[in-house]
């Protein structure tokens, strides 16, 4: 099956993120399908080739989250912080 986009491609895989986030919301409720998404796209997915659903599935559901984690706090550590005003 092909995909005109990431955002489709995302949204067929939602239902993997969903068990990740059941598996892992003891422990890490705030981190988010966009947060999983964009750690193996930029740190995994970006290096592989040909990658089919299954293998993006088994990367979904077996990703370390503590990865995942250590990733979403590096980024916003880095994303400038502002005091919002009228």
């Amino acid at each position: 099956m092909e995909y005109q986009n990431s955002l489709e491609l995302f949204n067929f895989l939602k239902g993997a993120f969903k068990v990740k986030l059941r598996l892992i919301k003891k422990d890490y409720d705030y981190i988010s399908m966009t947060d999983i998404w964009n750690y193996l796209k930029i740190n995994k997915w970006a290096y592989a080739n040909n990658l089919t659903l299954a293998e993006m599935t088994d990367d979904i559901i077996g990703v370390d989250i503590t990865k995942v984690d250590t990733f979403l706090k590096e980024h916003l550590k880095n994303t400038s912080r502002s005091l919002y005003t009228d």
